[in-house]
């Protein structure tokens, strides 16, 4: 298997934090946020990630070459102005060692561990030019609605062509699979789902939806971010190798220096200090932050302190 990583984003709706880092590599319960996408793609035997980068290229991609399994050849297609989903993935096919094989593209910041080798079965099986992983939910619009018919062919994009009550309308979870003829399809810049989707669904060529609900979490905001971070220290939300201990996740060496301190479902990473006194309540704590007062529902990094309401 061999997936591409949408990694290029500005994150504006999660600055200023990204102002300090962008935003793929701002850490997540202690790790680089879309080191979660590719360890998922790593688990479902994906061999070649290639992840797409345009702020601070050099920095994403030294952050995520250092973390990444050795048994993934990660290989980067840096972008020198926003290509968007659709320019993206075409720019990278060429970087793929198999060009006549599908292509999983993944979100690079989401938490979603997707049932993908069902879906690639599926895909490959029924021979769609591209097949959707979708979700349930109440409120699908906001996510992008895409309905199905009950073979779970995509009828409806967005809300057109109107949806008719026979068909089954769920949110679009980011990930999809596109066929090796799918690359043909693509735009040389724009939105991937306004453009071949869109052209795809309309003309009637074979695309799938396949309903999906394992959980999944957009990191897009402050709110999320702080939210999924105390999810992840609480065990709420559950990822392997992430290990919460007494409803905080800590930095090792981090944890032995702060004990005594009072620290209650936070995030705190490493060479972070607490002065004496110092408590935590609901934050998360940034590597190599200096903690002087205490907080509660905050994001604290070295640059900020961000309350959280």
């Amino acid at each position: 298997m061999q997936a591409m990583l949408l990694a290029a984003g500005l994150g504006t709706r999660l600055s200023p934090l990204t102002e300090s880092l962008p935003k793929p590599v701002v850490p997540v319960a202690n790790r680089p946020l879309a080191t979660f996408a590719i360890e998922h793609l790593a688990r479902v035997g994906t061999r070649t990630i290639v992840a797409n980068t345009h702020p601070q290229a050099e920095t994403v991609e030294r952050i995520l070459a250092q973390g990444a399994d050795p048994a993934v050849d990660l290989r980067f297609s840096r972008e020198s102005i926003l290509l968007g989903t659709g320019g993206g993935v075409r720019r990278a096919w060429s970087r793929f060692p198999d060009r006549d094989a599908p292509v999983v593209v993944m979100n690079g910041d989401t938490l979603f561990a997707p049932d993908l080798a069902k879906a690639y079965d599926l895909h490959c099986s029924r021979g769609a030019v591209a097949t959707m992983i979708l979700r349930r939910t109440d409120d699908p619009e906001r996510y992008g609605a895409v309905a199905i018919d009950r073979d779970g062919r995509v009828k409806s994009l967005l809300g057109s062509p109107k949806a008719e009550p026979s068909l089954r309308t769920c949110m679009f979870t980011g990930v999809h699979i596109l066929a090796p003829e799918a690359s043909a399809a693509l735009p040389e810049s724009g939105c991937i789902i306004r453009s071949a989707y869109r052209r795809w669904v309309d003309t009637g060529a074979l695309v799938l939806g396949v309903v999906d609900d394992s959980s999944w979490a957009d990191l897009g905001t402050l709110a999320e971010y702080h939210r999924v971070n105390l999810e992840l220290a609480s065990g709420g939300i559950r990822w392997p190798g992430v290990m919460p201990r007494g409803g905080n996740l800590w930095d090792d060496a981090t944890a032995e220096a702060c004990a005594g301190q009072h620290v209650e479902n936070s995030v705190v990473g490493a060479g972070v200090h607490l002065e004496d006194g110092v408590s935590l309540e609901r934050c998360v704590v940034w590597p190599g932050t200096h903690v002087s007062s205490s907080a509660t529902n905050a994001i604290v990094t070295p640059d900020y302190n961000l309350a959280i309401s």
